[in-house]
């Protein structure tokens, strides 16, 4: 497979631990994958890893084809990565976070944030500090960030944590948005999640410290 994402022999290790090693797998764009696993398997470390934030032991990323450059330009422009800890400020409002992270992801064409924030329920709290909302409300300003997002490959750890029942429908409905566009995504979770397309499922835990 040439377009998409494709990982060979990866290992990533913590500390002296090794949490897996020998994995591969491949996503082509409009499609998606699952990873789960028990705690400690190295999920996030996976995502981190594919992302360039972790350096892994052994293992290629590529690309489109070509190996993955985490300094290039390129490769900022294809992914987001998004985690437990979003970088939200507490102290700025929920839009003008929004609005910092939409310049940093260089999503200069999308919606404006009060659009995005009403898309998923915050209408009414977007003026309020980040610090003032629930933790399912600020869920739902990532999912802002995602119903603006224009790159193709969404690196997602646990983004349906603290969501009720219609927020995880509401990312269900973005994710198949975006890979009705050919987008990929790889999606760390715990849960089955509410996504028309089926996954392509990997488990770490046949991974763990091979």
């Amino acid at each position: 497979m040439t377009a998409g994402i494709a990982v060979s022999g990866l290992a990533c290790a913590a500390g002296i631990r090794t949490l897996f090693s020998g994995l591969g797998f491949a996503v082509p764009p409009g499609d998606w994958l699952a990873l789960t696993g028990p705690n400690g398997t190295g999920k996030t470390t996976l995502l981190r890893a594919i992302a360039g934030l972790v350096r892994p032991t052994a293992g290629e990323v590529r690309w489109n084809g070509a190996p993955r450059r985490v300094s290039s330009p390129e490769w900022h422009a294809a992914c987001l990565f998004q985690g437990h800890a979003a970088g939200w400020k507490d102290n700025l409002a929920a839009r003008e976070n929004l609005r910092l992270q939409r310049e940093l992801d260089g999503a200069g064409d999308a919606p404006p944030p009060a659009e995005l924030l009403a898309r998923v329920g915050l209408a009414r709290q977007a003026k309020l500090p980040f610090g003032r909302l629930s933790a399912g409300q600020r869920r739902r300003v990532s999912l802002a960030r995602l119903a603006g997002s224009q790159r193709p490959l969404w690196l997602l750890d646990e983004p349906t944590t603290a969501l009720d029942t219609a927020g995880q429908a509401l990312f269900g409905e973005l994710l198949d948005a975006h890979l009705a566009r050919g987008g990929i995504a790889i999606v760390a979770t715990h849960q089955r999640l509410p996504v028309g397309s089926a996954p392509i499922e990997l488990s770490l835990g046949d991974y763990a410290g091979a």
